[in-house]
């Protein structure tokens, strides 16, 4: 405050404070709390001046504050108030000093900036533009193991190990967030900012944070996250630039991906039938779509129907139609089906293993005429459609069975893919667990997680009976417990306590397994209908759990059982 004074002393005109080029300070005003006047300089000696501190005073009785005041010229005043005097200082309003407005208005402002000097958790240092030390905090004196105010007066890289404060003062250039070490190990965190005074580089001043090794490698990981994020979506592109966007969907770079894909590709050109092979929740459905897509009648949408959702009651309208007043309930004006819909396109039939045996005499002729009868009408119509279809039954096993017909199985399988399971690719997970995660928050509207390490590892060593479709039950349901934060390996595992244990075997002696292999196809139709019987009986009514014993799909169990009760109903 002195110096202040001093600087409005060399000019006690009011008038020439006012014009020309003032001084940094216009006026000091001293005044009692009650508003009079004590001791005036400068423009503060201007009554009006005077009467417009007095009235800001009053208004604000806050102990520190800064307020503008109308010229001419615009001022801006820093007041500071005690108990019973209060101290007013007059700047030009276009110059800037936010340490003197930080003490004025701040009443603790030593004892922040004490802090800041002083703080355990940040070590600083200064140094002037050729890098010589001029202050180093306590902090950062322990740290190297200094005694007080021995490194003054000392050049920066003689006192701390691998310093680039000199580098910065010479260059200009700020260098924020560097890793640092003094042993060449990252585990603290610098920055070094020039100061600039007149336009020059007047000093550095090198901040070091200090919170232990586990900030630095934690900070380590979200880079390293993020860097692998920026690969993975690089490669994501190179692919898409490479591939079709019809393939985008089949996640995974495998090489059992990898050929599928080739093998869609190459498929998907040729009008010739495609079955596809594979478990329960692979992506058949997927496949599917993709070679409609590459196809020449990709312009025309996809026709599909699950084959095993129907009984066979509606199956037979749904795939054929039917004509006007066919049946209770139907629709006046009649309705095609799925062939006549696809005409100029592609049928995709879901589980075609599942389908009746009825209804495949009625498909087959279909599929080699390319005509279609409505229910109800004697109408042929002549339709162009590509079929494709797809099923998780073991094919031979049903053609064996007589439950298949093997003139029917020709004409599906013009040409087979093989979708690989989950436990044919494990290298697929993490891009599978990935795509999950970013379509699950982008359905909630979540941010995007951190996944850890340890998840993509655990998830490969599991078996995964659901493959694909139950990967992405066990994401969406970590991530709704984790709450939007991190994707840790607790989230997973709390998940395996909550799966179904594996059904256990039906007791099968070694004699019945004798007479099982010299029974005649014809007759296995009636063992699989009593087998589904005892596994119902064994499980106490429970399907689902006699359908995993048995090693069908549950759609498949009522179909058996349904067959049984109309044998025993005639």
């Amino acid at each position: 405050m002195t110096t202040l004074f001093k600087n409005v002393a060399k000019d006690d005109n009011p008038s020439t404070a006012a014009g020309g080029t003032p001084p940094d300070v216009l006026g000091v005003l001293i005044c009692t709390i009650h508003g009079q006047i004590v001791w005036a300089q400068g423009i503060a000696k201007q009554p009006t001046v005077q009467a417009a501190l007095v009235a800001a005073l009053t208004h604000s009785p806050e102990q520190r504050h800064v307020f503008a005041l109308d010229g001419p010229p615009p001022c801006v005043a820093v007041a500071l108030v005690n108990e019973q005097t209060q101290v007013v200082v007059l700047r030009a309003a276009d110059k800037q000093d936010v340490l003197f407005d930080f003490v004025a208005t701040v009443p603790f402002a030593a004892a922040a900036l004490n802090h800041f000097l002083t703080s355990s958790y940040d070590a600083i240092s200064v140094t002037d533009a050729q890098g010589v030390l001029r202050f180093i905090s306590p902090t950062h004196e322990r740290w190297l193991g200094l005694r007080r105010g021995e490194a003054l007066g000392r050049p920066a890289e003689e006192v701390i190990p691998n310093s680039r404060m000199a580098e910065v003062a010479a260059s200009g250039k700020a260098e924020v967030g560097y890793p640092y070490s003094p042993d060449g190990v990252a585990t603290r965190i610098v920055s070094r900012i020039p100061i600039l005074q007149n336009g020059d580089v007047a000093g550095v001043i090198g901040r070091t944070l200090f919170k232990g090794p586990e900030v630095v490698e934690r900070m380590h990981r979200e880079v390293s996250r993020l860097q692998d994020e920026v690969q993975r979506y690089r490669h994501q592109l190179d692919q898409l630039r490479q591939q079709p966007a019809a393939l985008g969907r089949l996640i995974g770079d495998s090489a059992p991906m990898h050929r599928l894909k080739q093998e869609i590709q190459l498929v998907a050109q040729f009008d010739v039938p495609v079955l596809i092979l594979g478990e329960s929740g692979t992506g058949k459905e997927l496949v599917a779509k993709a070679l409609h897509e590459l196809s020449p009648r990709c312009e025309r949408p996809l026709v599909n129907l699950n084959l095993a959702a129907l009984p066979a009651s509606l199956l037979e309208a749904e795939l054929f139609g039917y004509a006007p007043g066919t049946f209770t309930g139907s629709l006046k004006t009649g309705r095609p089906g799925k062939f006549e819909s696809a005409d100029c396109s592609t049928v995709f039939l879901d589980e075609v293993g599942d389908i009746p045996a009825d209804i495949q005499v009625k498909l087959l002729r279909v599929l080699e005429d390319r005509v279609v009868e409505r229910l109800g009408e004697h109408k042929p119509r002549q339709v162009d459609f590509r079929l494709v279809s797809a099923t998780h039954r073991k094919m031979e096993a049903l053609i064996d069975a007589g439950q298949f017909r093997l003139d029917l199985f020709y004409r599906l399988a013009g040409v087979t893919l093989h979708v690989p399971s989950l436990r044919e690719r494990v290298q697929d997970i993490l891009p599978l667990l990935q795509h999950f995660v970013q379509q699950f928050c982008q359905r909630n509207r979540w941010p995007v997680p951190e996944i850890e390490q340890e998840v993509a590892p655990y998830l490969a060593q599991q078996p995964w009976p659901g493959n694909v479709r139950q990967l992405r039950q066990r994401v969406e349901e970590a991530l709704v417990f984790s709450a939007g934060k991190r994707l840790a390996l607790a989230h997973f595992e709390r998940g395996s306590a909550g799966q179904p244990e594996p059904a256990p075997a039906l007791p099968i002696s070694p004699a019945l397994l004798t007479e099982l292999a010299s029974v005649p196809p014809r007759l296995l139709s009636e063992l699989e209908q009593e087998a589904a019987r005892q596994a119902v009986a064994f499980f106490a009514g429970n399907k689902k759990r006699s359908a995993q014993a048995l090693g069908i799909s549950r759609s498949h169990l009522y179909k058996l059982l349904r067959s049984e009760t109309a044998v025993g109903e005639e």
